[in-house]
């Protein structure tokens, strides 16, 4: 069976192929959630607050998105109208650009190896990889979400764990999408916005034998599969209010909801098999973080208003985005309702 190659496949290998990395209603909305954990919901939901950073007289409005989210969500745009109608500059999400000069063909030649990086070496399955505990938890929800498919056991742990979460939440009647960004893309179009681009780029010399590095590379990604288990067994059934609750604006109560934090596992599994390191790009996260924090700070030293749209995994928490400018000094508002 020929599959989609993973997302988390994308962010290694595939970025060579320049694939980045990233009116009021009076109606109350009716949000209904099954048995089977599917959600749907009816009506427009009033939306989520902005966080306000701000120095001196220059206000940065930070409006955090959640995913997945319950699929053909609507929600009240008319909080993220507004503080367009008086911003300054848009800034987008930062983002990772890989690419190599090899042209048109040259990239269409890489293919074959693209999907051969996404398997394991040496031809193993995932019952020599992983640990037997690990591997019978894996098969009992293969057969709930993913039915049965043989090409699969011979993928590396990590893009496994992508391919079962995205089949979870579609089981689930979510999707990982946030509807946020293109709306805001097209009111800063609508009023000529500019729109900042953090971005760290990176060119590839040899893409050809990067892959066949990576082919040959072993990674020690069980931890980012198990995780990846633990939250479709424990937290499928929580996402479905979660995105609701952003919805309706409940950020407090959000913020209060506890999940497993996979990114972090399955991410560092990439970053250090060392690949990267030979490239001279091993500190690419924080380069990709720091992007991100300096367009912010222009924007605050620069614009009286300016608006921002990140993921909420990356704004709260003691190393999210917030608290790294609390640190630098900037005054750091909660969500509270536009007046």
């Amino acid at each position: 069976m020929l599959r989609r190659a993973p997302i988390f496949f994308y962010f290694v290998v595939c970025s060579l192929l320049s694939i980045g990395t990233a009116a009021a209603q009076d109606a109350e909305p009716e949000v209904t959630v099954s048995r089977a954990n599917a959600v749907e919901v009816k009506g427009v939901l009033p939306g989520p607050g902005f966080w306000k950073i701000r120095q001196g007289e220059n206000t940065l409005w930070l409006l955090a998105t959640v995913r997945p989210v319950p699929k053909k969500m609507e929600w009240e745009t008319i909080k993220l109208e507004r503080v367009m109608a008086t911003a300054d500059v848009l800034i987008a999400a930062p983002s990772l650009s890989m690419d190599a000069d090899i042209g048109f063909f040259g990239k269409i030649g890489l293919l074959p190896s693209l999907l051969k990086a996404r398997k394991n070496p040496d031809g193993k399955t995932l019952s020599e990889v992983l640990p037997p505990a690990t591997y019978q938890r894996w098969l009992g929800l293969k057969q709930k979400y993913l039915g049965k498919d043989k090409d699969i056991e011979y993928w590396r742990p990590i893009f496994v764990a992508q391919e079962l979460y995205q089949a979870a939440i579609k089981q689930a009647g979510l999707q990982n999408f946030s509807p946020v960004w293109p709306v805001a893309e097209k009111l800063a179009d609508r009023r000529k916005l500019p729109i900042e681009r953090p971005q760290i780029k990176v060119k590839v010399a040899n893409p050809k034998q990067l892959i066949q590095d990576f082919n040959r590379q072993a990674l020690n990604d069980s931890a980012c599969f198990e995780k990846t288990l633990d939250s479709i067994e424990r937290d499928v059934q929580f996402m479905a209010e979660r995105g609701t609750l952003w919805a309706v604006g409940n950020v407090r109560d959000l913020q209060k909801m506890s999940f497993t934090d996979t990114s972090g596992a399955c991410i560092n599994a990439l970053l250090n098999t060392g690949v990267l390191d030979r490239l001279g790009q091993g500190d690419l996260k924080a380069r990709v973080e720091n992007a991100w924090l300096s367009a912010a700070e222009d924007a605050l030293k620069t614009r009286r208003n300016s608006v921002a749209i990140l993921n909420m995994a990356d704004v709260v928490g003691p190393s999210g985005y917030l608290a790294r400018l609390r640190a630098k000094g900037y005054t750091v508002e909660e969500p509270a309702d536009l007046p």
